[in-house]
């Protein structure tokens, strides 16, 4: 493939897009394989790699001292991780399915708004969260090992278990303990909490 199908492609050729597309589909799945988007499946995450290779095809300008396989790929790679991002957005702001007590909860149902108003919330409710948020987080500072506030750390910031385990230099199975460890002592302390 060379540049002038890009530039037909551009253009609306089919003939020319199908060959575009055909010759960076491993690196769509290349640069999808190892992520995920909630709720979905492979074939979304390609679909949003096609999506990014549509938009270097648009907006290619071979005036530059750009290849386009170099642009093309960033594309790519950038429409895939955008996606992942907005629909995990609020992997961490609620736990999917939370066991307290003997009962089982899921917190999704209970949520009647993704992104609640400010408004929604009196002045008592906001100052009663942070000072939740305050007591948790001495709670935990006193109650975690260092590993597990490491852990907790790269968690907050949305890094998976194996990657947490590859930056730590432990095995994934103690990191995946770990977290299951901060997990229990979390709800352990919002069940106490809300007994309180």
């Amino acid at each position: 493939m060379d540049e002038k199908d890009v530039i037909l492609a551009k253009y609306g050729d089919a003939e020319a897009i199908e060959k575009v597309f055909l010759r960076y589909k491993t690196d769509i799945l290349r640069n999808s394989k190892s992520l995920f988007i909630k709720g979905g499946d492979i074939d979304d995450l390609l679909q949003e790699g096609y999506i990014g290779l549509m938009k270097a095809i648009k907006s290619y300008d071979q005036s530059r001292e750009v290849c386009f396989s170099t642009f093309a790929n960033l594309c790519i790679k950038r429409q895939i991780i955008t996606a992942v991002k907005s629909s995990n957005s609020n992997k961490n702001q609620k736990l999917n399915t939370s066991i307290i007590g003997d009962k089982e909860v899921n917190l999704d149902d209970l949520a009647q708004y993704s992104k609640p108003s400010l408004t929604f919330y009196s002045p008592e409710d906001i100052l009663l969260g942070k000072e939740l948020v305050e007591e948790l987080g001495e709670f935990l500072n006193k109650t975690l090992t260092p590993l597990e506030k490491k852990v907790f750390l790269y968690t907050c910031k949305q890094y998976r278990y194996n990657e947490i385990a590859e930056i730590l230099n432990e095995p994934s199975k103690k990191i995946d303990n770990a977290i299951q460890r901060v997990r229990k002592k979390v709800l352990g302390y919002l069940a106490e909490y809300t007994k309180g």
